[in-house]
């Protein structure tokens, strides 16, 4: 895998502190949770000035790393099944959704490993599927034991039988599957719930370590599937509901707060300064000032807000 150190300049993750959602009969597995950073920090980007480079976690990233991979119950099964991340555009979601594929492919010590990839269509699927095929043809310790198929958007994992395949978005040949890892990406795309529910809803018992991780940014449906997990993950936040299966980051502002205040820009923004550059963010926000249609995209792609239509 890459060979290069961190650059001295790129935060890390400080005093990691395990998230509050941890029950009392739960506890951190340090070993299990630097694994699983480990892994990933060996992958390399593929996209734009970080291609090629080794793909070190900014702090927020770590965090959720460490959390989803390294709290685990008595019997050493991870607590959260399910990972929920709500977060902007450009701060690297297809990146992280990928490594998190790979390591439940080839790192999760998991026989026979199915790990699926789904969005509102195969298209949008295969964007994660592509960053992840990328990232191992750039590994050659994870491409000697691979066959990519580039075609059936599908990797095969020789060293435990097991594959990650993108799936179309019809529902009904969905049943059947033994999922160990889902990656929903852009849920709010989704038309309705069937999809999700089918992949979600008992295509998961026989195995004892499942991940669904979805990954998306906020939409317009008060209606979907997507603002229900949002709801849920603002009630866990908040303490209204409890789940101690579910694992919640929002990173978005709420209709009573103000976009046009830089300090909230770094506040939904966790990668802003790395991923993405202030200055091209204070250039867009300009033209939002200027265009109605060019605020709701701001506040919606930008500020993770739920905007009542994603048109002026």
């Amino acid at each position: 895998m890459a060979k290069e150190t961190r650059p001295k300049d790129y935060p890390k993750l400080k005093n990691y502190q395990p998230t509050r959602f941890m029950l009392p009969t739960s506890h951190y597995d340090k070993v299990k949770a630097d694994r699983a950073v480990t892994f990933i920090e060996n992958l390399c980007h593929t996209k734009d000035k970080w291609a090629g480079k080794r793909f070190w976690l900014l702090p927020w990233q770590e965090q959720l790393i460490r959390d989803i991979f390294g709290i685990v119950k008595p019997d050493g099964n991870r607590q959260f099944r399910t990972a929920f991340v709500e977060i902007c555009k450009k701060v690297g979601k297809s990146e992280l959704a990928a490594a998190i594929a790979l390591y439940l492919l080839y790192a999760d010590n998991e026989p026979s490993a199915e790990v699926y990839g789904a969005a509102a269509d195969r298209q949008q699927a295969s964007i994660v599927f592509d960053v992840a095929r990328q990232m191992v043809e750039m590994s050659p310790a994870l491409m000697k034991r691979s066959k990519l198929m580039s075609a059936t958007k599908r990797i095969v994992n020789y060293g435990n039988a097991g594959f990650y395949q993108v799936l179309s978005a019809e529902v009904g040949s969905k049943h059947g599957f033994s999922i160990l890892g889902l990656v929903f990406d852009e849920i709010h795309t989704q038309l309705n719930r069937q999809l999700y529910d089918v992949l979600t809803k008992y295509s998961s018992d026989a195995r004892q370590n499942p991940l669904h991780f979805i990954i998306t940014t906020a939409g317009n449906d008060r209606n979907s599937i997507a603002f229900e997990l949002h709801t849920k993950a603002i009630d866990i936040l908040e303490g209204r509901r409890v789940d101690p299966t579910f694992y919640p980051v929002v990173y978005g502002l709420k209709d009573d707060e103000d976009w046009e205040d830089e300090a909230n820009w770094y506040k939904v923004n966790p990668s802003l300064g790395y991923t993405v550059d202030i200055e091209r963010l204070r250039d867009v926000y300009r033209e939002a000032k200027q265009n109605p249609a060019d605020e709701i995209t701001f506040k919606w792609l930008r500020m993770n807000m739920w905007v009542s239509s994603t048109t002026s």
